[in-house]
């Protein structure tokens, strides 16, 4: 098994009750430049901050090691995570979950999203907030999750064609999911396990966060 991290951003802060759930196990903890505030403001050490150092304090770098302060000049040829993933590969991270990625710039969270595939052969990536955790589907997946939760199936870039679902109040037997045409908003988990196949297309599983559902358990 290759090595976890918690790659945190500069977006809307998550709760520290989320924030001390995502490190949990053996992790490096990676900020995107002013995500090591949020990282000091919660007791955590980073591990490594990478970006131009425009947005993080003197409290957030803290006592991390000058090696450790990656610095990527502000440029055309990409954004802070893209920078802090690929330093994440760098590291040897073949899992990780994005934190502070989300929030008010509707803008930054679409480029965001996309790094799920931009980055996805290389590691396995999960963003998160306080309402929803977010993957790419390679396929298929299985799990488990709560009775009621709700699952939402979201075209990523264009038509994901033959889905096929079980577990769900809504199934779906070898159809399409097309932007703007036809969606998978709030469907609802009513049987375990849930599964889930798509022959062609990129399509991110969005799962509704709530204190009493808990994490879905992939199989």
């Amino acid at each position: 098994m290759g090595q976890s991290a918690l790659i945190l951003g500069n977006g809307e802060p998550p709760s520290r009750a989320l924030m001390d759930e995502c490190m949990r196990g053996d992790k490096l903890l990676l900020c995107a430049d002013g995500g090591a505030n949020t990282a000091r403001r919660y007791g955590y050490a980073p591990d490594h901050i990478v970006g131009d150092m425009d947005s993080v304090s003197a409290e957030g770098k803290g006592d991390v090691p000058g090696e450790r302060l990656i610095r990527v000049d502000a440029d055309s040829t990409g954004t802070d995570i893209q920078k802090v993933l690929r330093h994440a590969i760098e590291l040897g991270v073949t899992e990780a979950v994005l934190l502070g990625f989300t929030g008010g710039r509707t803008d930054h969270l679409l480029w965001n999203l996309s790094v799920l595939k931009t980055f996805g052969d290389q590691i396995a990536l999960r963003l998160i907030d306080d309402h929803c955790d977010i993957r790419l589907i390679e396929q298929n997946i299985r799990f488990r999750a709560t009775s009621g939760q709700k699952i939402s199936l979201c075209p990523l870039n264009g038509t994901v064609a033959g889905i096929t679902t079980s577990g769900l109040k809504f199934p779906l037997s070898g159809e399409s999911l097309i932007p703007g045409i036809r969606d998978g908003i709030s469907n609802e988990v009513v049987d375990n396990p849930v599964e889930i196949w798509a022959e062609t297309g990129d399509l991110l599983l969005c799962v509704q966060r709530r204190e009493d559902y808990g994490e879905i358990q992939v199989e």
